[in-house]
């Protein structure tokens, strides 16, 4: 009888383990697709990236950094996996689904894809890392800084129909916009021109000259063009850039 009883608990502890294993392989896979996410954020700031990841219900984010215009970052997440297979029933008590929490590093780094039709095009790989999970606390992030929805229509609505800059400007303050969106009026070839920048490089754009008020959009900045090169300037708004 004193054989059974350690007999008994390894067969315990080999069923446990076995059932965590569908848990830590869905944490995996879940961490895979997180570094296939992470791949195609561009740019990579750390406060934004931060605050998407923080969307997904069955992750925290541990630690971010973002490691300059030659690489975009790397972060620290703790992911929460499940056993989300069929478990048989237990008579008189219920049996929930296995549940671990293990912890990555994904590296997002730069590497050349070449190409007969462009030569050197940078693409993006992640490296994932399975590591020791620290006893620090889930960060929290600010949302990303974007132009309202409504700016379009209240600039259309407040802008002057003359060439008064002082105008142009209580104008654009009145947006009450996010510090981190870059505003920029002034006048140019006898027009009022305004630009509005969101981190990301994406812009609104809007102009004035007698009797005429436009606001728009300029086209879509895509990949390999980075967000420094995303000019966005009360002078090319002037000039009904990209109009």
């Amino acid at each position: 009888m004193r054989r059974l009883i350690p007999m008994a608990l390894a067969c315990l502890i080999l069923l446990t383990a076995c059932a965590a294993d569908p848990a830590v392989q869905d944490a995996r896979d879940h961490a895979a697709r997180v570094a296939e996410t992470l791949k195609g954020i561009d740019p990579w700031v750390s406060d934004d990236v931060g605050y998407r990841l923080t969307q997904d219900g069955n992750l925290a984010v541990l630690d971010i950094s973002e490691d300059g215009p030659e690489e975009p970052g790397r972060a620290r997440i703790r992911v929460r996996g499940r056993d989300r297979t069929l478990q048989p029933p237990i008579p008189g008590r219920s049996s929930p689904a296995a549940v671990v929490f293990l912890c990555f590093d994904i590296e997002v780094t730069y590497r050349l894809k070449l190409d007969r039709s462009r030569a050197g095009l940078r693409d993006r790989q992640a490296t994932v890392s399975e590591v020791s999970c620290p006893e620090s606390r889930p960060l929290s992030f600010p949302a990303p800084a974007t132009i309202p929805d409504q700016a379009s229509t209240w600039l259309k609505s407040h802008l002057p129909t003359t060439l008064d800059l002082d105008a142009a400007r209580q104008a654009v303050r009145g947006l009450d916009l996010d510090p981190r969106i870059r505003q920029d009026v002034a006048e140019a070839d006898g027009k009022i021109g305004i630009a509005l920048r969101e981190p990301d490089g994406h812009c609104l754009f809007a102009r004035v000259w007698p009797d005429i008020v436009q606001v728009w959009r300029p086209w879509t900045w895509t990949p390999p063009v980075l967000p420094a090169e995303r000019a966005c300037s009360a002078a090319q708004a002037a000039s009904g850039y990209s109009y």
